[in-house]
């Protein structure tokens, strides 16, 4: 019998296994049945999609672009002649801070003596605090005050805590630091001025000197084979304005949004190259960079530009895999971070591959993998090892689901409902209304693919 908190939880047959039904056979049938299965065992291995990776990796193993094992020496020699290793994150995946955590411990540790030492550049810190970063860097700053001294809630806005490996990482190995982006106040500033501008003149013309001095030196626009996608992105960001009528080819864009957008990921990318290229030079070192995985995979964001800024530099590229379809052409070198999302209801709930054949997010399964004690998803029956097969009315192949029933449920004013399944057995989980007093929203659920791959128009990935 589950616990209490479960005991009204419906039963489904559908997840029992198999071995209930041989038990009610005759031992007759039973053989009969034995030798069926014996006789199918015996047939060839049905044909399958070509093997995208060669072995089943755990949170934070990697793997070559070929879908292979690869041992941190394997990294380090990958590294040795790169001028810039990108490494891409989905900013609240805490798997993807602590693989970054252990990347640069691994090139710390091959670059002896310090002179060799690799430098670190973070997109979550503008340039103008460099200062800050050196004095932390240094053993000057304490590491519960360089939250505040970087004014990480206004600058980035994703939690410090999530960041806590990285930089334990940078003070442990004494390396140089630099923020790479431009100030939020100034993008803010620059969106605007685009969007009241895009018919006229250039908008970087309208800013003051002083946040023109913030800019990077050369807006390099992006790829036409990137346009695509960034037109996608912003489709799917929620701030964006409203749209003008659909034409028969599709939702067209407003003009002026487009313009807006695409400027403000040149300014964002072209800064962070820059910065990284003039770290580069000042130092004499190898720059290790720290972004969103949409401004480091298939190498249009970043790397683009460096390309351009520091011509015949060779680029390293490191991106998240999340179990789902291995796309060779991302990154030279993947690490496996499960998707994960934490929930206020107390609740983590991480997607992990079934199959890793190639089929893309049918082969995931969201599973519970941890519940915090007291909470309300632990008086609810949730409990770690649960597979949650359905959200409202979507299945849960992926995160993404649970952003959409929590959508529903909280739009509609009613209780987010899981179905679980629990070794053989199915259960329904109501964990409460959503959108009403006293309710417990899950806002914050992250959409599939969209934090990982998304650049932000805003500043703020």
């Amino acid at each position: 019998m589950p616990a209490p908190a479960m005991q009204r939880a419906l039963v489904s047959a559908s997840c029992r296994g198999r071995g209930a039904f041989f038990l009610t056979m005759p031992l007759a049938t039973l053989l009969l049945a034995a030798l069926f299965l014996l006789g199918a065992c015996a047939r060839p291995a049905p044909q399958q999609p070509a093997m995208q990776v060669s072995f089943l990796p755990v949170p934070g193993e990697f793997l070559t672009d070929q879908g292979d094992r690869l041992a941190p020496e394997g990294l380090r020699q990958r590294a040795a002649a790169a001028a810039y290793i990108l490494v891409g994150e989905s900013h609240g995946n805490p798997c993807d801070h602590e693989a970054e955590a252990r990347i640069l411990t691994i090139l710390a540790h091959a670059k002896v003596p310090p002179a060799a030492q690799i430098v670190v550049g973070l997109e979550m810190a503008p340039a103008a605090l460099n200062p800050v970063l050196k004095e932390f860097s240094g053993g000057t700053i304490a590491s519960e005050d360089l939250e505040r001294r970087l004014d990480w809630k206004t600058n980035w806005g994703h939690p410090f805590a999530k960041y806590l490996p990285v930089f334990r990482a940078i003070r442990d190995w004494k390396l140089p630091v630099v923020g790479l982006n431009v100030p939020p106040g100034v993008i803010r500033r620059l969106s605007a001025a685009a969007m009241a501008n895009a018919s006229a003149a250039d908008p970087v013309a309208a800013l003051s000197a002083e946040d023109r001095a913030t800019l990077p030196a050369r807006i390099i626009p992006p790829a036409p084979e990137q346009l695509a996608f960034l037109r996608e992105v912003m489709g799917s960001h929620p701030k964006q304005a409203q749209k003008p009528a659909a034409t028969a080819a599709g939702a067209s864009v407003d003009p002026r949004q487009e313009a807006r957008f695409l400027l403000i990921q040149s300014v964002w990318d072209s800064a962070m190259a820059e910065q990284a290229v003039n770290a580069r030079k000042a130092l004499g070192r190898p720059v290790v960079l720290l972004a969103g995985a949409a401004h480091v995979e298939g190498g249009l964001g970043i790397a683009r530009r460096l390309r351009v800024l520091d011509p015949g530099a060779t680029v390293l590229l490191i991106s998240p895999w999340r179990g789902d379809a291995f796309d060779r052409a991302d990154a030279d070198v993947r690490v496996y971070c499960p998707e994960s999302f934490e929930s206020r209801m107390g609740m983590t709930l991480e997607s992990r591959p079934l199959v890793l054949g190639g089929r893309g997010d049918q082969d995931l399964q969201v599973l519970v993998s941890a519940v915090r004690r007291g909470s309300k998803a632990e008086a609810a029956g949730l409990r770690p090892g649960d597979v949650v097969l359905r959200a409202g009315g979507y299945r849960m192949r992926s995160l993404n689901a649970l952003h959409l029933a929590g959508s529903d449920a909280y739009r509609e004013k009613k209780s987010l409902v899981f179905v679980i399944r629990r070794g053989d057995d199915c259960y329904t989980v109501d964990l409460g209304p959503l959108g009403v007093p006293g309710g417990q929203g899950i806002p914050g659920a992250p959409q599939s693919g969209q934090q990982a791959r998304q650049p932000a128009p805003t500043g703020k990935p």
